[in-house]
């Protein structure tokens, strides 16, 4: 049985860094939707290499197992595929379940790509210019 949409996405890019706003909570059906909305930005920023993904998280930090297995899949398939080389979440005080989410997060990044959490989008952004900095490197 499908669900409809729970929560919301929108996606943007800056330079080597797509920036995806997410209001929660969500469910399966929102990550299925998200992977489809990613799917253009995602080929247009890894043509021109590797990048950093953001993910600003607002209302709600809350998704059922289903939806943490869509995620993972989604992790997995841009770090081989897509020259994703790190992702970070940013989640305000005020976002419920940041505490319930933030080491479930963690591992399904663990082993994968670096993952931060950032209450700010501004530290994320630094933070993540620094990861594609450092993989820019390893990588010349």
């Amino acid at each position: 049985m499908e669900f409809r949409i729970h929560g919301s996405v929108d996606i943007r890019r800056e330079g080597q860094m797509l920036i995806a706003d997410i209001g929660g909570p969500w469910n399966a059906e929102l990550i299925d939707h998200y992977r489809l909305c990613m799917s253009r930005p995602v080929r247009e920023v890894s043509a021109d290499g590797g990048w950093g993904l953001i993910l600003v998280i607002h209302g709600a930090a809350l998704c059922p197992p289903d939806a943490l297995e869509g995620i993972r899949r989604g992790v997995i398939e841009h770090a081989e595929k897509w020259q994703r080389r790190c992702t970070s979440y940013v989640i305000a005080p005020d976002v419920a379940g940041y505490h319930v989410m933030d080491r479930l997060w963690r591992s399904l990044y663990a082993g994968v790509m670096p993952l931060e959490i950032f209450e700010t989008l501004d530290a994320a952004q630094v933070w993540t210019a620094r990861q594609l900095e450092l993989a820019d490197g390893l990588a010349g």
